[in-house]
């Protein structure tokens, strides 16, 4: 028989803040020294990267930077995808995000982000949200979201396996690329062979 591990709330395995509140729009700055991430970049981007990432000023009063090992989480929406931080550049949230940052040793932050990212997990977060046009997740409502917390070589394992699992998929994405980009270039050479212009000609009236 398999074995059943206990369930912990969030609220006793993480601290949970929300973002910071820009109170303009967010507007890229080539001598910024801080980082933004939003909401927009979690889906975009599947992993982050610093310099897809704005820079700005750092702002005035109470700010607190992300941290490596934390976990971010849409806080508006219908989609609840957990991203684990590990960026080293002073980074700031904003406020249409959560943060969780591991409080307690009896779970990985890897780990904590894989469970949130469970179909079983999901369903409760889209459950646990408010709100039809535009659902929110409150910071109350994802604190009393259980997980299960099996012991610590557990979460390594499955850690490990998911960081292999993205990057087969990361491989099998670079392939897809390359072999769309040599297809093309294979279309244009049989075009230009039978002296079919590669390019159509704009329409009257446009210039390409």
């Amino acid at each position: 028989m398999s074995q059943r591990h206990p369930n912990a709330s969030l609220s006793t395995l993480a601290s949970i803040r929300s973002g910071f509140p820009f109170r303009e729009r967010i507007k890229h700055v080539n001598t910024g020294d801080v980082r933004v991430l939003q909401i927009r970049d979690l889906r975009l981007n599947p992993v982050l990267k610093a310099t897809n990432l704005p820079l700005i000023t750092s702002p005035k009063g109470r700010a607190k930077f992300l941290e490596p090992g934390d976990i971010v989480i849409p806080a508006r929406g219908e989609h609840y995808h957990a991203v684990n931080f590990t960026l080293s550049e002073p980074t700031l949230a904003s406020s249409q995000l959560l943060t969780l940052r591991v409080t307690s040793d009896t779970v990985l932050p890897g780990y904590l982000c894989w469970a949130l990212n469970q179909p079983k997990t999901q369903h409760t977060l889209r459950n646990e949200s408010r709100g039809t046009n535009m659902p929110l997740l409150t910071r109350q409502s994802l604190s009393m979201v259980k997980v299960p917390v099996p012991p610590l070589a557990t979460q390594q394992k499955i850690i490990d396996l998911q960081q292999l699992w993205e990057q087969e998929q990361q491989l099998t994405q670079q392939l897809l690329n390359n072999r769309e980009s040599m297809l093309k270039g294979m279309f244009k050479q049989l075009l230009r062979q039978t002296g079919t212009p590669v390019n159509p000609p704009a329409p009257h009236g446009e210039q390409e």
